[in-house]
């Protein structure tokens, strides 16, 4: 187990500083540089946490969020140094003179790790994936006859003996009831149909913005290890939580391939640094989401307090769940601890609970993150170990997973909430279809119009095309440079040519903030 295995300073392309060699730490620099002035960073402070279109600066946005997942990466990669370094364990590990660098990339990768989601949050990426289920499918099916299958699922059998029916009458019955169903086998449709915010923040960095990370950069980025078209793995797979979501889309396919030879990572694996991005993501929202639920007036402490107290009692017997852990009670002596706090304050009461509680937590669940990290190393460092840093099912554990889960019962459920997430899937929903005619132009029609800008025949299309970002626009052109030129057109040339069509328009709506999503849709769909 050896660091420079791993951490690497190759790029896609040779970097723009000429003529000077740069060590790791340096080259890690100059990452941190690029992405914190990219355009993906920025937009971030006009994206959904939880609350869309939140007028009070104090409630997250995706870039709040960020920056604290940021620190809490650091916090927990400077955790493992320290163990590591207690251990005599630095040098031998190749890490001696790799420590500022190991620590930004795991810092920026935290930074980066919400730039691929959509406006209005998840629920943007419900829109994104209903929409092509129910727009894509059928346009592909009507330019290609080989893109489903049809399968039949055999119904319940019918006894003969019990219905005095005869065995042929049976057969021709059975054959009746049979349901079939459309089965996706082209790949370029499968992948279409599985946006995921961290598959388009691979895409987002490489193809559209172009940083020109190195690859250990984006490795760290890496949460989940299967492209969008692969069917999510069994429950009894190794894979079960590395692949349990898309992690990058078959348009980054060659270049994710050329990223895992460069670092040495094996299929289906992940990159060390990656856990620990996850583990810093998994400990901030846990706990920012209830923080904003106060703010916000969803809970006061008195209802937080309770649910807390609730939700962790009501694991006792449940399956996976260890009786001891929840007796032992870790987190409701920090929630007692923290309402005492409360209770004891005049001025700012809500503010000194949730400091207690974050502030316990973050340094034991971080702590707990890189003790995980260096007692299984071997593994992590293989990225074989199929599971979280906060997993383990003990204490902590099952602090981040209540915390998680009273979200889910008290926050996301309100109606306020609900409501946001309704109106941010119909402006989703609605670019999305307002801009589909551009998807049904043939391959000709289409050609002529991103080729000269213009479609006589075509003038609602023609506007559309011209309101669409001209980045976007380029980076369409250049990866379907090679079927342009070809005179004579084959149906995998051409299904190509239409899967990055629908990745044009997808990449263009999935960018935009939340306001400017809203403001685009009242403005194309006439909505005052």
């Amino acid at each position: 187990m050896n660091y420079n295995d791993k951490l690497k300073t190759e790029r896609p392309r040779p970097s723009s500083v000429k003529n000077v060699i740069r060590d790791f730490n340096e080259e890690m620099e100059s990452d941190r540089g690029r992405a914190i002035n990219s355009a993906a960073v920025r937009r971030l402070q006009q994206k959904t946490q939880v609350f869309p279109l939140e007028t009070n600066a104090a409630v997250r946005s995706r870039l709040t969020h960020s920056l604290e997942v940021q620190q809490t990466g650091r916090y927990i990669a400077k955790l493992i140094f320290k163990k590591l370094d207690a251990n005599s364990l630095t040098t031998q590990l190749g890490l001696i003179d790799k420590r500022d660098g190991f620590i930004s990339a795991v810092e920026i990768a935290c930074l980066l790790h919400d730039v691929g989601n959509p406006p209005f949050g998840h629920f943007g990426e419900e829109a994104i994936n209903f929409w092509a289920r129910e727009t894509l499918v059928q346009i592909f099916k009507d330019n290609f006859s080989d893109v489903v299958v049809l399968e039949s699922e055999p119904s319940e059998p019918v006894d003969s003996k019990d219905s005095g029916e005869d065995k042929s009458n049976t057969q021709q019955n059975n054959k009746a009831k049979q349901k079939v169903v459309e089965k996706v086998v082209d790949i370029h449709l499968r992948d279409l149909l599985s946006f995921e915010g961290n598959a388009q923040a691979i895409r987002l960095l490489h193809s559209l913005q172009e940083l020109n990370l190195t690859y250990t950069q984006v490795a760290s980025l890496f949460k989940y290890t299967r492209p969008a078209y692969e069917d999510k793995p069994e429950d009894t797979s190794d894979f079960k939580y590395r692949k349990k979501k898309p992690g990058f889309y078959l348009s980054e396919e060659s270049y994710v391939s050329e990223l895992m030879s460069t670092l040495n990572i094996e299929a289906g694996c992940r990159f060390p640094l990656a856990y620990i991005m996850e583990a810093a993501d998994d400990i901030s929202y846990s706990i920012a989401d209830l923080d904003d639920a106060l703010d916000k007036g969803i809970l006061d402490v008195e209802q937080l307090s309770q649910a807390i107290r609730n939700q962790w009692n009501a694991y006792k017997g449940q399956k996976g769940i260890s009786d001891a852990v929840v007796e032992e009670g870790y987190l409701l002596k920090i929630e007692k601890e923290a309402l005492t706090n409360y209770q004891s304050t005049v001025i700012n009461k809500s503010h000194h609970y949730i400091l207690k509680l974050r502030t316990s937590l973050v340094n034991d669940l971080a702590n707990y993150a890189a003790e995980r990290f260096v007692s299984n190393h071997q593994a992590i460092f293989d990225g074989t170990f199929d599971e979280p840093l906060l997993g383990g099912n003990d204490s902590y554990d099952l602090a981040a997973k209540t915390l998680k889960d009273v979200a889910v019962s008290k926050v996301f459920s309100d109606k306020e909430v609900e409501r946001l997430e309704l109106k941010g899937f119909s402006v989703i929903k609605g670019l999305l279809l307002i801009y589909t005619p551009l998807l049904k132009l043939s391959f000709v029609e289409f050609k002529s119009l991103a080729t000269s800008n213009f479609l006589k025949t075509h003038p609602i299309e023609t506007r559309l095309f011209r309101d669409l970002s001209r980045k976007h626009i380029s980076t369409y052109l250049n990866s379907v440079e090679d079927v342009y030129k070809l005179e004579k057109q084959e149906s995998d040339n051409l299904k190509k040519e239409l899967y990055y069509r629908c990745r044009l328009i997808i990449d263009y709506v999935s960018g935009m903030t939340d306001r400017f999503a809203l403001d685009e849709y009242r403005e194309l769909s006439a909505s005052i």
